[in-house]
């Protein structure tokens, strides 16, 4: 090797070592999460490490679901999952078990798919002695209504949803909230979040998907310590996304701007038609597309074609184990 060119190498290698990478977490990190479309873990999991040491768990329950709609109409996005934090020591014999949630599949619920499952872990010392527990509620998924002429804004206020009048009385901002409905709610950890509420903007009496503006909130400790918001428009006509089916490519394109460590713009579709999601159908309104804990969007049905909407993101467990 040139002498020239060791150097240089060794010089680099001093200034790694006195500059160590400092983002990176200590111990060693577990996910579980289901990841598909029908199947959970069976019986759930069991986190054993066989050694003594400082569990730092973290708990988010299942996203809502957009819910489907035919030939005219309108809907919300769900809200998300609520978010626990907890640390926990183990001794070698401890383990911690659960069962993450799983947002609600039925893409063919018509109006409402109800709400995303809890998820819940237990952690015991030894034997079959409980230390304690913790659940992070599922978050309600988002209402659909059935409309050829009122206004969106109009029908949800109609509805009891909260309603914020911005111009007319066509416009304003409907939020997924309404008398008898509740908010995911946490318990267990020391640290227990809410999930909070997504929105939609209507401009007008419109149907078209142009005069609306989805905010989908995401879970708190994801992005953001308190959760993040997402706004955006769809964008009809495309080989990305159609007027049905749409929202999914622009959500992604967003979510991805929030963080420091941007993936991806749109993802590539295909399906009949001239591959935009429209003629997906069911399928589409069983995928999960969004991260864990995050709520599914609303659709966007025009005359004669049907929208699934889409579904939110199951709940999950993050477990970081650091050994004493």
């Amino acid at each position: 090797m040139p002498t020239n060119l060791r150097n240089l190498l060794a010089s680099k290698q001093d200034s790694f070592a006195a500059s160590p990478e400092e983002n990176i977490e200590s111990g060693r990190i577990w996910l579980y999460y289901p990841g598909a479309a029908y199947d959970k873990f069976p019986g759930g999991f069991c986190f054993k490490p066989c050694v003594a040491g400082t569990a730092t768990v973290e708990v988010w329950g299942a996203g809502g679901s957009g819910a489907q709609m035919c030939c005219c109409g309108y809907g919300l996005p769900g809200n998300p999952g609520a978010y626990s934090k907890r640390k926990i020591t183990l001794t070698a014999c401890g383990y911690i078990t659960g069962n993450p949630g799983y947002s609600c599949g039925g893409a063919d619920s018509l109006c409402d798919r109800g709400c995303g499952e809890a998820t819940g872990i237990t952690w015991y010392e030894q034997g079959t002695t409980c230390c304690g527990c913790i659940c992070a509620q599922g978050g309600k998924g988002g209402i659909s209504y059935c409309s050829t002429g009122t206004s969106g804004y109009c029908c949800f206020a109609g509805n009891g949803f909260c309603a914020t009048k911005t111009n007319n009385d066509n416009c304003g901002i409907i939020c997924n909230y309404c008398p008898g409905m509740w908010q995911a709610t946490a318990y267990g950890g020391s640290t227990n979040c809410p999930g909070g509420f997504s929105r939609v903007s209507f401009f007008g009496c419109q149907l078209c998907p142009c005069y609306t503006t989805q905010h989908v909130r995401g879970p708190s400790g994801q992005i953001s310590q308190q959760g993040v918001e997402v706004s955006f428009v769809g964008i009809d006509g495309s080989g990305a996304s159609n007027w049905s089916g749409q929202g999914r490519h622009e959500m992604l394109a967003a979510l991805s701007a929030t963080t420091r460590w941007p993936q991806m713009g749109h993802m590539f579709s295909t399906c009949w038609g001239f591959s935009g999601g429209c003629g997906c159908y069911q399928n589409d309104g069983c995928k999960h597309y969004y991260p864990a804990g995050w709520p599914g969007l609303a659709p966007y049905p025009c005359p004669g074609v049907r929208d699934h909407a889409t579904r939110g993101g199951h709940g999950a467990v993050r477990i970081k184990f650091v050994r004493s």
